[in-house]
């Protein structure tokens, strides 16, 4: 009996050693589930949209055992830096600043930035033009860091999650909302709560505004040069099978 117990004991053991293996090889990837069609969770609680399904196809390609989960916006960056996550997909903008702490994929996208507000308002977006204005934005987003460098003479209101500033915006509390003119569309715009608002100013790229960046990449903590380059053999294939091409299309009508 004795000897038994202690095969058996064994055999735990070695299943619990092959577990956490497993465990250890499996690829935690955050992302903040709040940004559509980037990324949000549907009605049956499944994260869904661009950036997921994007993910998932660079994780298949390049044999990855992937985890996606959602997590809050202001802690993913602290987090990939403290080892708690592997890598984060969530619209992240490659920016200087950015790249002295965290390791960046080859980009992926490059996105558009503008304004929204009420239908039938004007706005001079000159330089002291917005003064006694209200704009409403994602906190520690590139768009936080345009409106902050570029219009200090308003007032600025900042919210931990992508959806909120829209909810500012149709009760009246903010006059703009700058996001990405995708996210601006596709969850506010062509719904029933942005029927009364509309696209405002000019269209904006990494190449009007440092802010802005160089484009939208996945990020890897520093020290993870052999995650990133799985990831970047997983991106150029998804990019040369035309899957990129077909999110595009289906998200962004590119």
């Amino acid at each position: 009996m004795r000897t038994i117990l202690i095969s058996l004991a064994a055999a735990l053991a070695l299943a619990g050693a092959a577990s956490a293996a497993e465990a250890a090889d499996r690829v935690s990837i955050a992302t903040d589930a709040t940004f559509p069609p980037f990324e949000s969770v549907d009605s049956s609680g499944k994260l869904v949209g661009y950036d997921i399904e994007l993910m998932q196809a660079v994780c298949d390609a390049a044999k990855l055992d992937c985890n996606i989960f959602g997590a809050a916006w202001d802690g993913m960056i602290p987090g990939l830096i403290a080892g708690k996550y592997d890598a984060l997909i969530s619209q992240l903008t490659v920016t200087e600043k950015r790249r002295k702490v965290i390791a960046f994929s080859d980009i992926y996208e490059h996105p558009v930035f503008r304004f929204v507000a009420r239908k039938g308002t004007s706005f001079d977006f000159a330089s002291g033009g917005l003064k006694g204005k209200t704009i409403a934005v994602q906190t520690g987003t590139p768009m936080d860091a345009y409106v902050t460098a570029h219009f200090p003479e308003a007032t600025i209101k900042r919210y931990d999650s992508g959806s909120a500033p829209y909810l500012e915006l149709a009760a009246g509390r903010a006059d703009l909302h700058i996001s990405y003119q995708a996210q601006i569309v596709n969850s506010f715009l062509k719904g029933d709560a942005g029927k009364d608002f509309a696209l405002v100013g000019p269209e904006l790229t990494g190449k009007d505004a440092k802010e802005f960046g160089e484009g939208v990449a996945i990020a890897v903590g520093k020290k993870n040069t052999k995650l990133l380059d799985d990831i970047n053999r997983g991106l150029a294939a998804v990019r040369a099978s035309g899957k990129l091409d077909a999110l595009n299309a289906k998200y962004l009508g590119q």
